[in-house]
């Protein structure tokens, strides 16, 4: 028998029926309270119709690539501020304490906003590109291949700076933990092979485990070395590579396909910038690793991908943040209807 419903049909329902909750709780609010302000339902019903929305897409996706989420928010902030100050000239000032609340979520979506824009890349790293030659570019014309980093969902790219050696650039997103979130940012720098080679990666550590021991006592407490064929392994971590990725530490290596990734978990700065692409000068993958373990690469679309999405959907996540959100916005809501009766 055919599956029905299944979390994503179900979370949608939970997320339309707790929306639907929280906008009604907010419309009887003032009744609740023993008040009645004029254009307080009409002011809820936008505030339900578009920041609510707004707040649910970016709690569930994070703050990075909602362009859409983006306009949307933009849209009902101004709308909202709008109508609240023409609340505030109908109904007086009790209304602007009633309203703290939607106030807040106003504004903590503009910061959501604000926090999650990918920013242009810095004068100096523009002075630094234009000094050493290379060139600026929008990372949204890049053509490479899928490159096999842990990016999450919702990610935004930096302006890339491309050079000889390869192209650099910054990817952010926010990583939730729960109900807590932290923003993620990760500088990359990508080459790309004449052969696709399996999988490999080097992580920066040394701390939890390694698929193989290699020569360099100090690079193995360094790095750890993740794959699946020890020779293989061995015949891309010669000396020179080894000693490369510990004159970049802490630089992480991570090849898969026809890319051969650098990445660094920190922002592109004017330090990390020179040192990746020269470590991607130094690190050469020996002919007879492309000729023994390489197959004929397809060619890239343009755009960015990234293999390890690094977040899965959580929807009990998502609707406890969720329901986080409501509960705080009603209550929060009850206490300033009451200090507004009071006064």
């Amino acid at each position: 028998m055919r599956k029905i419903f299944g979390m994503q049909e179900l979370f949608t329902i939970c997320w339309l029926l707790l929306l639907a909750v929280t906008g009604l709780g907010l419309v009887m609010m003032p009744s609740s309270v023993g008040a009645d302000w004029p254009g307080w339902t009409s002011l809820i019903v936008l505030v339900a119709l578009t920041c609510l929305p707004a707040a649910w897409l970016l709690l569930l996706v994070s703050a990075g690539a909602a362009t859409v989420a983006r306009w949307i928010a933009l849209a009902a902030v101004g709308a909202v501020l709008l109508r609240l100050i023409w609340s505030v000239y109908d109904a007086g000032p009790a209304v602007v304490i009633a309203v703290l609340p939607v106030m807040l979520l106003v504004v903590l979506i503009a910061v959501v906003l604000v926090y999650s824009r990918p920013r242009s890349l810095s004068r100096e790293l523009k002075e630094l590109a234009e000094r050493n030659g290379w060139q600026v570019v929008d990372s949204r014309g890049l053509q490479l291949p899928t490159l096999p980093l842990p990016v999450g969902r919702a990610w935004t790219a930096r302006d890339a700076v491309q050079a000889p050696t390869g192209v650099a650039f910054e990817v952010q997103w926010l990583q939730w933990h729960g109900v807590l979130a932290r923003r993620r940012r990760l500088s990359v720098f990508v080459t790309t092979l004449d052969a696709a080679l399996p999988t490999l990666e080097v992580r920066p550590g040394g701390l939890t485990r390694s698929d193989i021991v290699l020569e360099s006592a100090e690079f193995n407490r360094s790095f750890d070395v993740l794959g699946e064929n020890p020779r293989y392994l061995m015949s891309v971590l010669h000396p020179r590579t080894m000693q490369a990725l510990l004159d970049t530490r802490p630089i992480g290596l991570a090849l898969s396909g026809t890319a051969l990734v650098l990445y660094d978990d920190a922002p592109l700065t004017a330090e990390s910038l020179p040192r990746g692409l020269s470590g991607l000068d130094r690190i050469k993958v020996p002919r007879h690793v492309l000729e023994d373990w390489g197959s004929y690469p397809g060619q890239p679309a343009p755009g960015l991908r990234f293999a390890d999405p690094g977040f899965e959907v959580s929807y009990g996540g998502a609707l406890l943040r969720m329901t986080g959100l409501a509960a705080t916005l009603l209550g929060l809501t009850y206490v300033s209807c009451l200090a507004a009766v009071s006064l």
